[in-house]
């Protein structure tokens, strides 16, 4: 299998303590530019869950220079779009456009990062914004079934809120919350600006250093998340939807980090496990018994930590039934490991399918970004095909035997909590919550 052609990637930290990734990329006349800042939303203070969330959006809603209106009109005038996102470890914004806008889009992305202004009307458009589609979410079984795993498998951990917070805690945000959070967390020691496409490397740290240099930031200590504690199980969360008469099935134990040397088997095992049309649950529970149409089961990781993690629904009837096929099915696994045969076929596609995610400016972009967010080895795109054809399967069942879940795991079901109560108390304690705890 052909090797990987990564651009050659120049690092450079500029004297603010921002560090700089400049990767020339040969292809379509585009630049890519990204920055990444570590202040995700396991950053959130208490009672204001979703903070790190809301900050990402405002930021590009008004800087002291340019209006909301305005920087909409410039980056629409360069063909581009200024996307972004927060996820528990960092925030991240970025655009593309043709090469020669490559000045415009730095200073762009720098007024957007250094200088925003909260514009207290856009605040409020935005916080009413995503109450409205918090609000939402808790009419969605699948989304309070995510959440509620969250909150059961990390409990107070930062990682235990999802990213986009919680309903009465964004009501409550006000601008101050938003100037203050972006004043701690958006400085320079704690970014990555990354530029991707053909461009010249020292046109292009000159350019950085014109737009980044005067970003000062409040100094202070990088804050580390401490590695999650082990879910306290075995125990059962049942979130009450009398109405429901299809019940949204999870169950969750602890992972590991994305850095870990386990991560590599875990992608493969997991993908044996639950990662398609072919896993072994899906053999187990669709095709052999025709409890569920989908199923699903992963390796989650973040900086900190992860979470093994399993997904279905199936009628209110048959969730006990299913929870059992599924845990049934994992301790097959942590048993016997893959055979060959599975091996070859998993690897043979993720091996296949990675490259498709590495064809644009802004892919490369992104991956370089967390390879940069995690501390990766340099080799880690480049290599991943290799690193992902030497797991065989004594590493696979390690890997199994190490994470899969046995007694320290939680299982979450939505549905009518009386008819789901008798079914699901043999797999431990069973607590009872209501849609509004967990939104």
């Amino acid at each position: 299998m052909s090797q990987l052609q990564a651009p050659p990637v120049e690092r450079t930290r500029l004297a603010n303590g921002l560090q700089v990734v400049v990767a020339p990329r040969r292809g379509v006349p585009l630049v890519a530019v990204r920055l990444m800042v570590r202040a995700g939303s396991a950053l959130d203070p208490a009672r204001r869950f979703g903070l790190a969330h809301l900050v990402a959006a405002a930021v590009r809603r008004g800087t002291r220079r340019r209006s909301g209106a305005r920087l909409d009109a410039e980056v629409e005038a360069l063909g581009a779009e200024l996307g972004g996102g927060v996820d528990e470890d960092a925030a991240a914004i970025g655009l593309s456009a043709p090469l020669e806008a490559l000045p415009r889009l730095l200073d762009v992305v720098a007024d957007v990062a250094m200088r925003p202004s909260f514009p207290a009307g856009e605040v409020e458009r935005l916080r009413r914004r995503e109450v409205a589609a918090l609000a939402h979410d808790a009419d969605e079984p699948g989304v309070l079934a995510d959440r509620a795993t969250l909150m059961a498998a990390y409990g107070d951990h930062a990682y235990g809120h999802p990213s986009e917070g919680r309903g009465r805690d964004v009501a409550a945000m006000r601008r101050a919350d938003l100037a203050a959070f972006h004043a701690r967390h958006w400085r320079p020691s704690r970014a990555t600006l990354l530029v991707v496409g053909p461009v010249e490397v020292e046109r292009t740290l000159a350019l950085a250093v014109k737009r980044f240099g005067g970003w000062k930031g409040v100094p202070g200590a990088e804050l580390e998340i401490a590695p999650p504690a082990p879910p306290v199980g075995p125990a059962v969360v049942i979130v009450d939807r009398p109405e429901l008469t299809q019940a949204q099935v999870r169950f969750a134990s602890a992972g590991y980090a994305r850095s870990s040397p386990d991560f590599a088997a875990g992608l493969v095992a997991g993908a044996v496990l639950g990662g398609g049309f072919t896993s072994r649950l899906m053999e187990a529970v669709r095709v052999n018994r025709g409890l569920s149409y989908g199923v699903r089961s992963r390796f989650a990781t973040g900086r900190a930590g992860g979470l093994f993690f399993f997904s279905s629904f199936t009628k209110v009837e048959t969730a006990g039934e299913l929870v059992q096929v599924a845990l049934d099915e994992v301790a097959r696994y942590r048993e016997g490991g893959p055979t060959e045969e599975e091996l070859e076929r998993t690897r043979g596609y993720l091996c296949g399918l990675y490259p498709l995610g590495l064809e644009t400016h802004e892919q490369w972009a992104e991956k370089l970004a967390e390879v940069e967010l995690y501390g990766l080895a340099a080799d880690e795109v480049t290599g991943f095909r290799d690193r992902i054809r030497a797991v065989d399967a004594a590493a696979c069942l390690e890997v199994g035997r190490r994470w899969l879940p046995v007694d320290r795991r939680v299982v979450v079901v939505v549905g009518p909590a009386g008819r789901l109560r008798p079914q699901l108390a043999r797999f431990g304690p069973v607590k009872v919550v209501t849609a509004r705890a967990v939104t």
